[in-house]
C-alpha cells in the first residue's frame, strides 16, 4: 500500500510525464515574457526559429535572464581560446544575445549562431582549476570549461526546453520535503523520488535534441536541469 508521501510523487511522476508530452502551447505564460516578436523576424536563422522565438519567447528560469536584443545585427564576440571553442564558432563570428545565466551579466550569456541557429553558451573565459578556491581543487583534477559550450541544436529546441522544464519546476515545488525532525530513511526517500522525477526531464531534454547529452562535454543543458531544478 503506497504512503500518503508515495501517493503524492506518484502524482507528481504522472503530471510530469503528461506535461512533457503535451503539446507546447498550454504551458507558455505571459507574465513577465519579454517579447522577441520584432527582432526574431530581423534575425538571420532558420524559419522555424524565427517562429519559435517571436511565438513563445523564453520564461524566466533558475537563474536565466532573457533580454531581446536591441538592433538586427549579431553583438557577441565570442572568446575563442582554443580549439574547443573553434569547433563551434569561427574565430571574428558575432552571435546574437538571448540572455545570461547567472545572478549577473558577467555570468555566462546565450549566444545564438547566424545563419544555422544554434545556441551557445558564452563564458568570458575558459575556467580551469586554477580559477577556483584552493582547498577545492584536489576535487576537480582536470578541470576545464570552454569559452563556448553546446546549448541546443536549434532555437526552437532551445525555446521548447526551456518552457518544459519551467513548467517541471512548478510541478516538483508541490511536494513539500519531509520536515527538519523526519527520520534519515525519509529524507532518503524524498530525494531520491525527486531526483528520479528531474531525470524525466532530462530525458525529455535529451529527446528534444539528441545533441544535448549528459556524456557529451560540450553540452550544459543537462547540468544545469540537474542542478537548478531543486
Amino acid at each position: 500500500m503506497r504512503s500518503e508521501h508515495g501517493d503524492k510523487w506518484a502524482a507528481v511522476e504522472d503530471e510530469l510525464r503528461f506535461m512533457l508530452s503535451e503539446p507546447l502551447e498550454p504551458l507558455v505564460t505571459t507574465e513577465d515574457r519579454p517579447l522577441f516578436i520584432e527582432v526574431a523576424q530581423e534575425w538571420d536563422i532558420p524559419q522555424g526559429d524565427r517562429f519559435a522565438l517571436g511565438e513563445w519567447g523564453l520564461p524566466q528560469l533558475p537563474l536565466f535572464t532573457p533580454r531581446p536584443q536591441a538592433g538586427p545585427d549579431p553583438v557577441l564576440v565570442p572568446n575563442v581560446a582554443g580549439e574547443h571553442e573553434r569547433r563551434l564558432v569561427k574565430d571574428g563570428q558575432q552571435l546574437y544575445d538571448l540572455g545570461f545565466w547567472g545572478p549577473s551579466e558577467d555570468s555566462f550569456v546565450v549566444g545564438v549562431v547566424p545563419g544555422d541557429g544554434r545556441v551557445l553558451c558564452l563564458l568570458p573565459a575558459p575556467i580551469t582549476v586554477d580559477d577556483i578556491p584552493e582547498v577545492l581543487r584536489p576535487y576537480h583534477a582536470g578541470l576545464h570549461k570552454p569559452a563556448v559550450s553546446f546549448l541546443s541544436s536549434s532555437v526552437a529546441q532551445y525555446v521548447e526546453t526551456a518552457w518544459r522544464w519551467s513548467a517541471a519546476i512548478q510541478i516538483l515545488r508541490k511536494v513539500e520535503g519531509p520536515a527538519y525532525t523526519a527520520s534519515e530513511a525519509d529524507h532518503v526517500r524524498h530525494y531520491d523520488r525527486l531526483y528520479a522525477c528531474v531525470e524525466l526531464v532530462v530525458d525529455a531534454a535529451r529527446r528534444l535534441d539528441h545533441a544535448a547529452a549528459a556524456e557529451d562535454p560540450q553540452s550544459v543543458w543537462i547540468e544545469l536541469i540537474r542542478e537548478n531544478s531543486i
